[in-house]
């Protein structure tokens, strides 16, 4: 996070003063906004105050603009953001204006250097990421083993892979890459569910795909009680339904269920989810989760913080979401196209589906 500054630029204060005008002309606190606009506020408070140097991104001043161009949205009880069709015309001109005025202040702020964005620090190297452990700390990679994996999967084949006998390849790759790129001196192993023994287990540990996930739990009941201590009900429950499954959330009292789309027999879209706990033996290491309905859900959410399109913004999110949590979990929609799944914008509405950390706990 760029540093406190009594030296904001104008356009960054009159950023900062506008957005807390708006929550304050309705009577809203920061925690209220931040609900409503589905961040954090810890994140709305940094907006509003000039010299954090923080700049709350376009998605979210669409956000903004759409909940305070009409009365509508403070109407009846909690706040909420109205839909296009819900709107009148009216009201969808001035969302347009509103999302233009605070845009052109965005933008102006962004221009004086003095309110780094993300984008800022990632030109200048010094991108935060997920995936950055302490130099020569150990990484191991779980993943399961494919139930069909092709006959140079065996060690007798005179071909031999020994790596094609992983169930998620392309997740798996995208991780790793990201994971060296970001950690280049460590030792990164991959293993699976079976093989994670003895010093293994006590590295930063990412498991890769919902099965090596239930094989990990099956196969180490010391780590997946204590684990289970960590996020008790954070995790979707899985449930098979045919040849595939569905992902269960519960808020409260409410459960909502969660499915791939299907256009004929063509997936064009799945459901991917990545959680991060600290470790069970050494708090101070991690473990990541990704997992998905099918590989394809799985492969979008490594990509959600692999791919340079997108990875910065949602590294964002997650800082502004959860700041310094150590545990979360975030359930969203992946896009698939042409059989592949493709990376996503966790700030776009409609992508996430879930969330959970240990200071907010689960919402929608």
């Amino acid at each position: 996070m760029v540093a406190d500054s009594d030296h904001a630029s104008i356009p960054a204060r009159l950023l900062a003063e506008r957005l807390r005008g708006l929550r304050e002309q309705e009577h809203l606190t920061q925690k209220q906004l931040a609900r409503v606009l589905g961040g954090s506020d810890t994140a709305v408070s940094l907006w509003e105050k000039p010299g954090s140097g923080r700049l709350p991104p376009p998605p979210r001043l669409a956000a903004y603009a759409r909940l305070f161009c009409t009365s509508q949205s403070f109407a009846s009880g909690a706040p909420r953001l109205f839909r296009d069709d819900e709107l009148t015309e009216q009201e969808r001109e001035r969302r347009t204006e509103l999302y233009d005025e605070l845009l052109a202040l965005r933008e102006r702020a962004q221009s004086t250097g003095t309110a780094a964005g993300a984008s800022e620090l990632a030109s200048a190297g010094q991108r935060s990421s997920i995936w950055h452990f302490l130099d020569g700390t150990a990484v191991s990679i779980v993943d399961s083993e494919a139930p069909d994996a092709p006959p140079y999967a065996h060690p007798s084949h005179q071909h031999y892979s020994q790596y094609a006998r992983f169930a998620d390849l392309d997740a798996l790759i995208e991780v790793f890459a990201q994971v060296k790129a970001d950690n280049p001196v460590s030792m990164i192993r991959f293993l699976s569910p079976g093989e994670l023994t003895q010093d293994f287990a006590l590295n930063h540990l990412v498991i890769v795909g919902g099965a090596a996930w239930r094989e990990v739990s099956k196969a180490t009941p010391w780590f997946a009680h204590n684990i289970d201590i960590v996020l008790p009900t954070a995790l979707p429950t899985t449930q098979e339904t045919g040849e595939t499954y569905i992902f269960e959330c519960r808020v409260g009292e409410e459960k909502r269920k969660f499915s791939s789309l299907l256009i004929g027999e063509v997936l064009t879209q799945d459901v991917g989810l990545i959680a991060r706990v600290p470790h069970p033996i050494i708090p101070e290491k991690t473990v990541t989760v990704l997992s998905g309905i099918t590989s394809r859900g799985v492969h979008g959410a490594a990509l959600c913080f692999t791919d340079s399109h997108v990875r910065d913004d949602n590294e964002r999110y997650l800082q502004e979401t959860f700041g310094d949590t150590s545990a979360f979990c975030v359930v969203m929609n992946i896009p698939v196209a042409n059989n592949t799944a493709l990376p996503t914008n966790l700030w776009l509405d409609g992508v996430r589906l879930y969330e959970w950390s240990a200071e907010t706990g689960p919402r929608w």
